[in-house]
């Protein structure tokens, strides 16, 4: 009924410095498929690390193993897809080596020096270039490339014998020049300083239950959590999610809009399709 092969090939690289020297740098890269075949409610995978007609022609033994109960009809393909959310770009290859280390260290001095309280300061560079192809049972392709980098900076302060530590980063899907410019870097030091000064002066916490307030962004993590998987398509089309059938009626409190938007461009959790090669889109969830 539907089906595809999932083609991968991925270059990751990541630098930390830490305790004033190069701690560690790492460089990989891979790739591989997954074949998929669905057939009423079953599917068949199979995925292999070495792409190969052999290999695939294996896979699809395997895969096609559910064909038993299909319906001979091909579900009706995602609609073509022109829009692209980010450059295809390669953090990886630019700059270079030695530039990227020397900023971690023009990072870790800088902290030291912008408050006497700093004693201790982790940079971080983290980049890669996803390279996606997709080719469906109808005949169908869809490609993507998915570049990914993110910065991190974490301080640790001192003051009266007591030590706290915060962290301050950014990225997206977009070369390391959009990220590691001065003002940038520089911003996210002055934002670590000032969460660690907070919790030097913080006192223990009441207990008991109190009231969360979450905004846009990163909060979300937890909202997939508490409630994201039971607004996923196939809980809801199977009638297994406590939200199933329940359109129209109050879920939430008053005033609470839950968005998932994929298209935002250039942003760390956006996609120009997904991996079925359907476009993504923004949904109204609550």
């Amino acid at each position: 009924d539907d089906g595809e092969l999932f083609i991968e090939q991925v270059r990751s690289e990541s630098y930390v410095f830490d305790d004033g020297r190069l701690k560690s740098a790492a460089y990989d890269s891979g790739q591989g498929f997954g074949l998929r075949v669905v057939s009423g409610e079953a599917t068949g995978y199979a995925h292999a690390s070495e792409i190969s007609l052999a290999s695939m022609q294996r896979a699809a033994a395997a895969a096609a193993s559910v064909k038993s109960v299909s319906s001979d009809r091909l579900q009706p393909a995602p609609a073509p897809v022109n829009r692209r959310l980010y450059a295809p770009v390669d953090p990886t290859a630019s700059p270079d080596f030695s530039t990227k280390t020397s900023l971690l260290a023009e990072i870790d001095a800088w902290a030291r020096a912008r408050d006497p309280r700093v004693v201790q300061v982790s940079a971080s560079l983290a980049g890669s270039l996803t390279r996606i192809d997709i080719l469906r049972a109808d005949g169908g392709d869809a490609c993507d490339d998915r570049p990914l980098v993110r910065i991190n900076v974490s301080v640790t302060l001192e003051k009266d014998g007591r030590r706290e530590s915060a962290s301050a980063g950014a990225g997206g899907r977009a070369a390391y020049a959009d990220w590691i410019a001065p003002a940038r870097w520089q911003a996210m030091v002055d934002r670590a300083i000032a969460k660690a000064s907070v919790n030097l002066d913080a006192v223990p916490a009441p207990a008991g239950e109190m009231e969360v307030v979450l905004g846009p962004g990163w909060p979300a993590v937890l909202l997939h959590e508490a409630v994201g998987h039971g607004l996923e398509g196939d809980f809801n089309r199977k009638g297994l999610s406590v939200y199933s059938g329940r359109i129209g009626e109050q879920v939430a409190a008053n005033g609470v809009t839950i968005i998932d938007d994929g298209r935002m461009e250039n942003r760390r959790g956006s996609l120009s399709i997904d991996d079925e090669g359907t476009e993504t889109e923004r949904t109204v969830l609550i």
